[in-house]
């Protein structure tokens, strides 16, 4: 009897102490809650910002205008002809640019006849529509550029320090593009325009590796081709 008697009552003995012990415990958190915030009260309290006055010498923060800098270091310039000198050396530099650009770097002389084709057509990504919002042209849809124009004259690319492969171009039809040497000295000694392939951009987007090299259309397409030409 006795036996059954603990078994009925224990798990309620058991749930009166669980209740307990979360009394408990929520009392202890509440009271560490109060405390803090008691102290933070008294801290607020304690700390107070207070103006001490002023103590010793005090100056202005003089700093000179950055444009009043440059002026007095250009007049200065101008006094001893640095200025002068810097104007010819920048006037010196930007004419030999111009009369003998860059060269184009990575093009070897052709040990071979090479040839290729190139398909200038582009795929539009998104839509393109007009101030209406009416779709002109669809995403997705390709546009080949020599469907309506027309490449023109072929391009001729040389060496313009090489004189076999300016003999070369001379005789081929096209406008000729230098990679190397000066297209103001060679346009004056051969009387046509001369034209520059200014930071490599045609060898570099048809993929070029070797000159003499032309460039022409072909259909609706472009042909390269590199071309060998027997060293005399």
């Amino acid at each position: 009897m006795a036996s059954l008697k603990l078994t009925v009552f224990l798990p309620v003995l058991l749930a009166m102490v669980q209740i307990a012990l979360g009394s408990i415990e929520a009392e202890v958190k509440a009271s560490k809650v109060e405390k803090k915030n008691k102290g933070i009260k008294e801290s607020k309290e304690i700390i107070r910002i207070k103006d001490y006055g002023v103590h010793g010498h005090v100056f202005l923060i003089i700093e000179q205008s950055l444009l009043e800098v440059i002026a007095e270091k250009l007049a200065k310039a101008s006094k001893d002809g640095k200025l002068q000198a810097m104007q010819q050396q920048f006037k010196e530099r930007a004419i030999n640019k111009i009369m003998r650009p860059s060269t184009v770097l990575g093009l070897k002389r052709a040990s071979q006849n090479r040839s290729w084709t190139y398909n200038p057509s582009i795929t539009q990504i998104e839509p393109i529509t007009d101030h209406h919002g009416k779709i002109i042209v669809a995403a997705g849809t390709k546009v080949n550029p020599l469907d309506s124009i027309s490449w023109g004259q072929s391009l001729i690319l040389i060496d313009g320090d090489d004189q076999q492969q300016i003999d070369w171009a001379i005789s081929q039809k096209g406008n000729i593009v230098l990679t190397n040497g000066s297209p103001i000295e060679l346009s004056d000694k051969l009387a046509r325009p001369i034209y520059f392939d200014q930071g490599g951009l045609l060898t570099e987007r048809f993929n070029i590796e070797a000159i003499p090299a032309i460039i022409y259309q072909d259909g609706k397409l472009l042909k390269i081709k590199e071309v060998y030409i027997t060293k005399k």
